[in-house]
């Protein structure tokens, strides 16, 4: 199915308004005088605001993913994955101009607001989780060290906020050597 560059022009700009101001400052009017884009076009393409913010969540999602998969190692053993693991999370924080993660800004957003948006959120941050420990056990390493790894990402994503991003990745090859696991 060919993308509709107009469509694609809504998502992009609505993503980066939404990063760098949140969900609730940025209005419609802005998204679509941005990209460019009438409103009667956006309507062709999504029901809401609501919907832009889900189809983005959902692609960003599947962005991430697609990045881990395709760059950590999981060929030369245990701590080759964690390294890598860590570098590719730092790399998608740095090339995405950080702002903090849209996943924990949209749930906090939306939380009793909109459960679908919520939920969606909380999702991707649990299917990180399960990636994670289902990895892990290539190596059969114990249980409780898919959360440990899980809570040094989201460690990394929240002092990448307040702490120059080289600092952060030094302090992260450090800690990726000192929790160096014996095979």
């Amino acid at each position: 199915m060919k993308k509709s560059p107009k469509r694609e022009a809504i998502l992009n700009t609505a993503e980066k308004l939404f990063y760098k101001y949140g969900f609730h400052a940025t209005g419609v009017k802005s998204i679509l005088d941005q990209a460019g884009v009438a409103p009667m076009t956006m309507y062709y393409h999504f029901q809401s605001k609501e919907d832009v913010i889900k189809e983005i969540l959902i692609r960003r999602e599947k962005e991430y993913f697609q990045s881990l998969e395709s760059k950590i190692n999981k060929e030369n053993g245990i701590n080759q994955y964690v390294e890598s693991l860590i570098k590719e999370h730092l790399n998608w924080i740095e090339t995405d101009g950080f702002n903090g993660c849209l996943f924990l800004r949209a749930k906090q957003e939306y939380e009793s607001v909109n459960e679908e948006i919520s939920a969606l959120s909380k999702e991707h941050k649990k299917t990180l989780l399960n990636k994670i420990e289902n990895d892990l056990q290539l190596f059969r390493a114990s249980e409780s060290f898919g959360m440990q790894l899980f809570i040094i990402l989201e460690g990394l994503t929240s002092m990448a906020q307040i702490l120059e991003l080289e600092e952060v990745k030094k302090t992260s090859k450090d800690l990726a050597i000192s929790i160096q696991v014996s095979e």
